[in-house]
């Protein structure tokens, strides 16, 4: 067994060596239609996802996967959002070791140092991806209100690829898209406005249950404004979280306010389904997120007693952020409520 550690290693560096191979090659392209199959996934109305290609044509745009249903995306009609999650390594999750150890039987009857070998290749191939990735992984999620559709598409962990299809985005259709990404070279960077400390653009919009809310008349209140949709998956991960806020610090002086550019309808379905009952206001034209140039969501604002944008948190954000946020505003509002 001395020449175990031997075997690992250089099953470790094999693996590395074919993760590399394997993530460095590029798009399957044509003149008219351009297609991107490699490292690809996507999932459509919120199912699980799937190996999945892009077909850019002239016109439109189709999420394919292969064999599990395709949607079209008009270019027209298409919005776009970019969306950065967190990765869980593979060692750390209970369905990779059930998959692994499913194939050491095998290796283990042809020796020992084989099955050394396996699993030093098993392990390197993962660490490689993961740390190719940063720990994020990086999604586009695709909606259309005409007739609604939607998707979630992960895009391709090796960066020289991920960034070809942003820029296919770019080409094809960059003045129509709402995005802001962070590292794409053709596509553009905007900042975001109002920044930290300034006063939050006001702005009046009907919530679902046919209330007005005015962001000036909730002076006196700490405000949290989310941006969500139903086809976003983060934002579904996060709604169940400030539902849990609202609950817990809304005598506190917490106001918890969701917005949605997306038909009231569905809307409103998605969050009687799940229990979200703190007020989702209707922004039909876009108007609140252009005025504060949302670009990605989730995105969610803190605004304190004055009416001043304290903090932008874009992207998913845990509770434990949302509570440090917020404890200091919250127990200010309390300790002068007291005197």
């Amino acid at each position: 067994m001395d020449g175990t550690p031997r075997i690992l290693t250089i099953g470790f560096a094999l693996g590395l060596v074919f993760c590399r191979g394997a993530t460095a090659a590029g798009a399957v392209e044509s003149p008219t239609p351009t297609v991107y199959a490699k490292g690809l996934s996507a999932s459509i109305e919120g199912t699980r996802l799937r190996p999945a290609r892009l077909v850019f044509t002239d016109s439109h745009l189709v999420v394919d996967l292969q064999g599990y249903g395709s949607e079209r995306f008009d270019y027209e009609t298409i919005r776009f959002q970019r969306i950065r999650t967190p990765v869980q390594w593979s060692l750390f999750d209970k369905k990779y070791w059930l998959s692994t150890l499913s194939g050491a039987p095998m290796f283990y009857l042809l020796g020992p140092y084989t099955l050394a070998g396996y699993l030093g290749a098993i392990h390197a191939v993962e660490l490689s991806s993961w740390l190719a990735s940063r720990g994020k992984r990086e999604r586009l999620g695709l909606h259309s209100d005409d007739p609604h559709r939607s998707s979630q598409v992960a895009l391709p962990r090796n960066a020289k690829l991920r960034n070809a299809i942003l820029d296919e985005f770019a080409r094809r259709f960059a003045g129509k898209l709402r995005t802001r990404p962070p590292d794409s070279s053709t596509l553009p960077e905007q900042e975001p406005y109002p920044v930290a400390g300034n006063q939050a653009p006001d702005f009046t919009l009907t919530a679902l249950n046919g209330m007005a809310w005015n962001l000036a008349r909730l002076r006196g209140s700490v405000v949290l404004v989310n941006f969500w949709a139903t086809w976003c998956e983060p934002c579904r991960q996060e709604l169940p979280q400030l539902q849990q806020l609202y609950e817990r610090h809304s005598d506190d002086g917490l106001v918890v306010l969701g917005v949605s550019d997306e038909d009231p309808g569905k809307a409103r379905q998605y969050l009687e389904e799940h229990g979200i009952s703190y007020p989702s206001l209707h922004d039909g034209t876009g108007s609140v997120m252009q005025s504060y140039q949302v670009g990605a969501i989730p995105t969610s604002l803190i605004i304190d007693r004055d009416g001043q944008l304290l903090q932008r948190m874009e992207g998913y954000k845990p509770t434990s952020a949302f509570e440090k946020a917020l404890r200091p505003l919250l127990a200010q509002t309390s300790a002068e409520s007291g005197r």
